[in-house]
């Protein structure tokens, strides 16, 4: 990381963490980082009847920029002098398009940035599901293919059925609790943590989004952590996405998957008190 560290961290009051956690998440999946924090919740966020709305057609992440946007400006935490961003997956992808959309001012003037199992896009031709795994050899399939399929209305009701015991409601997930060990366990728990509405929405905004030829204008000291067992995107998602960035450190986590922040507290911790220290 760029420049000399020093020997202790600024008192706690001095920071502020803003968490985005991954889409169907909420901010239960981060570690206590010792710092005052603040979180989106966009998981019964109905953007429409059926989770769309021409806004949303139109502007794609944008949308969740803005309301980003509303959050910070409403809570004076984010006055603090010295902001920190932790991002997952989804919240990762906010966090890059919500700096470009400020180039890294105003609101969005942070000191660092921890960068967790995601990417600068294009995300359906990123993502790759790990169905099975032995030492060297996996094997995986693309979505982009299916994911006309799984966003049909239907398809996505029927999926919150099945993952939520046939309850349509949101059940509130404390995922800290549930002592999640594998990324399937998170993603069943996620369904039943999200609006199906939500879920729709999530993946219209991400169907164009792709920022990697921006990358170069984002100069915020960076960390990117990622697990070598990752189901969704494999390591090279993770080293294109630090090489992109100006200022950037990639960490790949051994044995980690998706779900890295619960499973691998330490990692996270590490990151954010490096960056502090930076």
């Amino acid at each position: 990381m760029p420049g000399a560290k020093s020997d202790q961290v600024p008192p706690p009051n001095d920071w502020v963490a803003l968490l985005l956690p991954g889409m169907t998440l909420n901010s239960t999946i981060f570690p206590d980082l010792g710092i005052p924090t603040l979180a989106p919740d966009f998981t019964t966020l109905q953007l429409g009847a059926d989770g769309t709305c021409r806004e949303l057609a139109e502007g794609g992440m944008a949308v969740y920029a803005a309301l980003l946007d509303e959050l910070l400006q409403a809570d004076g935490r984010w006055d603090a002098a010295r902001r920190i961003v932790v991002a997952h997956s989804f919240g990762g992808m906010l966090a890059l398009r919500w700096l470009l959309e400020h180039r890294c001012s105003g609101l969005a003037a942070v000191t660092g940035l921890v960068l967790v199992a995601t990417t600068a896009g294009p995300m359906f031709d990123r993502v790759s599901l790990r169905l099975l795994g032995v030492q060297e050899l996996e094997l995986r399939v693309g979505v982009r293919f299916l994911m006309g399929l799984w966003n049909r209305p239907s398809v996505t009701r029927l999926m919150k059925r099945l993952t939520s015991g046939m309850n349509m409601e949101v059940s509130a997930v404390d995922f800290q609790a549930l002592g999640i060990t594998s990324d399937l366990e998170l993603d069943i728990a996620g369904w039943r943590n999200t609006d199906w509405r939500a879920m729709r929405s999530y993946r219209l905004a991400l169907a164009g989004f792709d920022v990697r030829e921006r990358l170069g204008e984002i100069p915020v000291p960076t960390i990117v952590l990622h697990g070598t067992e990752d189901s969704l995107f494999e390591p090279h998602v993770a080293r294109e996405l630090a090489q992109g960035l100006p200022h950037c450190e990639l960490r790949l986590v051994p044995g980690a998957g998706h779900a890295l922040t619960l499973t691998h507290e330490t990692a996270v911790i590490n990151a954010v008190r490096d960056l502090q220290q930076g």
